[in-house]
């Protein structure tokens, strides 16, 4: 239950909230554990040596026979058991599909029990081609990665569309035939698959030992895209579980074996940029809606980061003038909801190249809101960036994350018709009030001046 609500600290190699507790509660689990289990095997050799309690080979007959026993009985059943359905991951997923695909769905036939139809899931490949086309982002964790550059950050990108599923590093594969037909609820709980023993630069051992025995597991397991999954690719998961399970448990996950593991995006990069930006996409928009109250913007950062490392592209922005809440009372500028930077794809494709433009936007409160915003934040001080652990929301909340939302780009977008150039000028001069700086002077002007 604390795994469940535990988050990583706003640096890599910090552990916050109940991660110093959990730490202490596992090793007393597992010390607990070995004691109950030695009593237990005494109490079992102590009934078959009766007449003689200090004959130590009977008892280590006893010990022996038992671990042999349960050993082959796991072996055995790891025939049986399906190490994806036998996990949380299905009961995430369907609570996911029936709040955001079934809600879209004027016409269903839900199960009278448990109100769920399986027409409201699809299969990924079958989402309409008309765009927008939508990326799903997950983490394919290395925890057990052979480049030691990459001991921090223990996984590496996964993508999944209506075209293809995989990574830049490995390969991509048809998603109309990769996992079996890989499904739209099974992309977004996979996307959303925050809880997980591999958890890619969150991961810890005693806590993904702990949370595997527990079989707290979000993740879920695929054939490998690249070469090592030529034979597994197409199948919906691994056809022997002991393999992966040991793999979760010891934090053995690789890009090497046949199958790898899959969990939340966030666990590698929080914003999808990194996809963004090696898709060579021109006009980017980025919300930012992780619990940061300080405003240190670290998923920006951990993106412009590993951007930069593996791509060469850097991403600059001018001074940000997003503020948190604690700083309202002493700003002596306005504060503003966006950012706008460049992503400086010439410096690599050439001079040639156009470069990027990306669009920053993150929930800030400067006392201007409507009302109903205001009294919220009044009611709690954390608001706009309240825990992202509490999944639990009140109408009042929900409303006031909506409203804010919506009362946010409202103030960025105008009647632009769709004109993206329009709608980067509008935020500049409008919003940000600043006049565009020269390398997007031109691009902004319009066909004449470019001329």
């Amino acid at each position: 239950m604390l795994s469940l609500r535990s988050k990583p600290g706003k640096k890599l190699s910090q552990k916050a909230g109940f991660q110093a507790l959990l730490l202490a509660v596992a090793i007393t689990f597992f010390l607990l554990l070995s004691i109950v289990i030695s009593w237990i095997l005494l109490l079992l050799g102590s009934l078959r040596s009766v007449q003689n309690p200090n004959d130590w080979v009977a008892q280590l007959f006893i010990v022996c026979f038992l671990t042999g026993a349960m050993l082959l009985f796991g072996l055995v059943m790891g025939l049986f058991i399906n190490i994806n359905k036998f996990s949380l991951h299905g009961t995430y997923r369907n609570r996911l599909i029936r709040a955001f695909l079934a809600a879209s769905r004027t016409k269903r036939n839900p199960h009278l029990f448990t109100g769920f139809d399986p027409d409201d899931n699809i299969a990924l490949h079958e989402l309409s081609s008309e765009r927008p086309l939508h990326v799903i982002n997950g983490a394919l964790n290395l925890v057990k990665g052979e480049q030691l550059a990459w001991q921090e950050r223990r996984a590496e990108s996964f993508t999944m569309s209506r075209l293809h599923c995989g990574s830049f590093q490995l390969g991509y594969r048809p998603s109309a035939e990769y996992g079996n037909a890989i499904t739209l609820g099974t992309a977004l709980a996979i996307s959303g698959a925050a809880a997980n023993p591999n958890m890619g630069y969150h991961s810890s051992p005693v806590l993904g030992l702990l949370m595997t025995l527990f079989n707290v597991r979000l993740g879920w397991w695929l054939g490998n895209p690249g070469r090592a999954g030529e034979k597994t690719w197409r199948r919906s998961g691994p056809q022997y579980s002991v393999g992966p399970l040991f793999s979760e448990a010891a934090g053995n996950t690789t890009d090497r074996y046949n199958y790898v593991n899959l969990s939340d995006g966030g666990h590698f990069e929080n914003l999808a940029l990194y996809e963004m930006v090696l898709r060579r996409c021109h006009y980017i928009v980025v919300c930012d809606g992780a619990e940061d109250p300080e405003c240190s913007f670290a998923d920006l950062g951990e993106a412009v980061r590993k951007i930069r490392i593996d791509f060469g592209i850097p991403i600059e922005f001018g001074p940000m003038s997003i503020y948190p809440r604690s700083a309202i009372d002493t700003l002596k500028t306005p504060g503003h909801n966006c950012a706008v930077g460049r992503i400086c794809y010439s410096l690599v494709d050439g001079a040639d190249a156009p470069d990027g433009v990306i669009v920053y936007i993150k929930p800030a409160l400067y006392g201007d809101e409507p009302r109903d915003i205001y009294e919220y934040s009044k009611r709690n001080q954390t608001f706009p960036h309240e825990s992202t652990s509490e999944q639990f929301f009140s109408e009042s909340q929900f409303e006031s994350y909506r409203m804010l939302g919506a009362y946010t780009m409202e103030k960025l977008c105008t009647d632009c018709t769709g004109d993206f150039d329009c709608f980067i000028r509008d935020i500049l001069t409008r919003h940000l009030r600043i006049e565009p700086p020269d390398w997007l002077a031109v691009s902004l002007a319009g066909p004449t001046a470019k001329a």
